[in-house]
């Protein structure tokens, strides 16, 4: 095995010396080379065991639509639904596959290019246990042109001030500074403050509880050497996924929506949310909108929340928006299911009234692009009243081979992009999709009707 762990780290043309005598007549060198190479197939078994299971999927769900195909009238509502539900759900694998970041390695390709300097601004309340872990991943980040990080208090009631001075003290006043609004006036403000007081000509968004990869910052600002690019955003995993069961769903549904969704966004230049997580934005395309996205009004009431996707909305009009595979940072995701519905709701809020604001602009783009963004804005709409026909005709009927049935298509999906997300990412936690997709529709899915009804009501716009 040492002598396998030594061969490895060989260069190519080392390694094709030692397998030519490897192969020579003595039985022992033999042995070795035989040993060496089954190590190296059985690595690749898991692999391919998922691809197996992969196209076993692909098969079955493509089999079960065109079996309910069969059965139902053509000009039925549950047959239009389900065709473009089933074709929107299976083209994000293609797009999401042939998506290619170009700048994974910009420092081995890109030497020549000029970094542009950079301006965090990590907006917190009450986050004293890691606001300083946060600003300390930032400013260690491995970026060759200067960086500088706005921490703003947003009137915390602990020590989280406090933990922003140390930062400050402990990087320098000039590089890491401390400001506080005083009282709490909501994250907007304190993203806003943190804009108006920065000097540089990238504004880099962290959360209060997010923590960048070193060499995570000078991935994303490579993206930025396309002119028409506003805006980036990085690819965010759960910090704190081996808590429970819910922070394992968490982490395969960040994976999904990053590495699936944001990938075949990005296919055409049109990513919809820049995460408030790690996310990086031009100045000059934020500046113009900066005091219109500060003061968004929707239905006669004050934006509270949603201030990411609202921002990324704003950029969109006019620039392309990218999403970076390469750039990782992670975040402390809900561990108590409460605290992760609210969240869940405030998201749902956001995405309704982003989603009415994109859709006067979206058929602008390409025509791809524009199709999936508005089948995808129906189709979660509609997907309370598909469930809750699904129950009516299970109760009805007294037959719970309709739920069943139903269920069954669900979680296929779900496992068929979990399983995508193995094969290419490795994933560690693609078999939780199944949970997570049931989770969703048996209980999430019903926060859809309640936050389109209470979609004027903030008071779950806080943390």
């Amino acid at each position: 095995m040492d002598d396998y762990l030594r061969m490895e780290n060989m260069e190519k043309s080392e390694l094709l010396n030692i397998n030519r005598y490897l192969i020579s007549p003595n039985f022992v060198n033999q042995e070795h080379f035989f040993e060496i190479n089954s190590l190296r197939f059985l690595k690749h078994v898991p692999i391919l065991l998922a691809a197996c299971l992969f196209l076993f999927l692909l098969s079955v769900v493509v089999l079960y639509k065109i079996v309910y195909y069969l059965n139902i009238e053509p000009n039925n509502f549950w047959y239009i639904y389900s065709l473009l539900a089933g074709t929107f759900l299976v083209s994000r694998l293609p797009l999401a596959f042939m998506h290619k970041d170009a700048y994974a390695n910009s420092r081995e390709k890109n030497d020549n290019y000029i970094y542009p300097n950079v301006s965090f601004i990590i907006a917190a309340k009450n986050e004293e246990e890691s606001i300083y872990k946060t600003i300390e991943a930032c400013m260690e980040s491995d970026y060759p042109a200067e960086m500088e990080c706005i921490a703003i208090d947003d009137g915390s009631t602990d020590k989280t001030l406090s933990e922003m001075q140390r930062a400050s003290v402990a990087f320098g006043s000039d590089e890491v500074r401390a400001v506080t609004l005083g009282v709490n006036k909501g994250k907007r403000e304190a993203m806003f403050e943190g804009v108006r007081l920065s000097k540089n000509e990238i504004i880099v968004f962290v959360d209060s509880d997010s923590f960048l990869e070193k060499g995570a910052l000078r991935l994303l600002i490579h993206h930025f050497s396309d002119d028409k690019v506003g805006a980036v955003s990085g690819n965010t995993g759960v910090a704190n996924h081996c808590s429970n069961l819910l922070t394992k769903m968490q982490s395969i549904r960040y994976a999904v929506s990053f590495d699936i969704f944001k990938s075949s966004e990005s296919y055409f230049g049109v990513v919809t949310c820049c995460p408030g997580c790690f996310s990086a934005y031009r100045m000059k395309a934020i500046t113009p909108v900066l005091s219109s996205w500060r003061n968004q009004m929707f239905m006669g009431t004050r934006s509270t929340f949603g201030d990411d996707r609202s921002l990324t909305n704003f950029v969109l009009r006019d620039w392309k928006v990218a999403y970076c595979e390469s750039a990782k940072a992670t975040t402390i995701v809900p561990e108590k299911y409460m605290k992760f519905l609210k969240q869940q709701l405030r998201w749902k809020k956001s995405w309704i009234r982003e989603g009415f604001v994109s859709s006067s602009f979206m058929w602008k783009k390409h025509p791809i692009a524009a199709l999936s963004f508005y089948v995808n804005l129906i189709l979660p709409t509609l997907g309370p009243f598909v469930v809750g026909w699904v129950l009516y005709m299970t109760i009805a009927h007294y037959n719970l081979l309709f739920l069943i049935t139903f269920l069954f298509g669900v979680t296929t999906v779900g496992l068929l992009y979990s399983t995508f997300l193995f094969i290419i990412q490795r994933e560690k936690y693609w078999l939780y999709m199944p949970a997570f997709s049931i989770f969703y529709t048996l209980i999430m899915i019903w926060q859809m009707p309640y936050a389109i009804l209470t979609l004027r009501k903030t008071h779950w716009g806080t943390r």
